[in-house]
């Protein structure tokens, strides 16, 4: 079963990404979801019956890692605006700390 086999390489692809979304490895997304979509385009170019295909997504549990997927992402991608805006910050305060006059500024008073 061609398509069988196409649903049992787009779990594991899946679940790769899954994998490198946690480890933070951003640099390799690309080559995977490239790598799934070609097996979504060779899903496409077999003939089969809708209940084939809904079979199997449920057998395979697509929509569980779809959301997963999803979920660990919006995760990854919260935690790195807070780290930009952390970063930015700093930035900020540094820029500011080096923008002060370096020279000594006395106030004197008289008694």
């Amino acid at each position: 079963m061609e398509l069988e086999e196409d649903f049992i390489k787009y779990k594991g692809i899946t679940l790769n990404i899954i994998k490198i979304v946690k480890a933070e490895e951003y640099e390799k997304l690309d080559e995977l979801f490239n790598q799934r979509q070609l097996v979504l385009d060779d899903m496409n170019k077999i003939n089969y019956l809708k209940e084939e295909l809904k079979k199997f997504y449920v057998q395979y549990e697509i929509e569980k890692l779809e959301k997963k997927l999803a979920l660990e992402m919006k995760a990854r991608k919260v935690d790195l605006l807070k780290k930009m805006k952390a970063n930015e910050n700093k930035q900020r305060g540094m820029a500011s700390y080096n923008n002060m006059p370096s020279k000594a500024v006395f106030l004197s008073k008289e008694i």
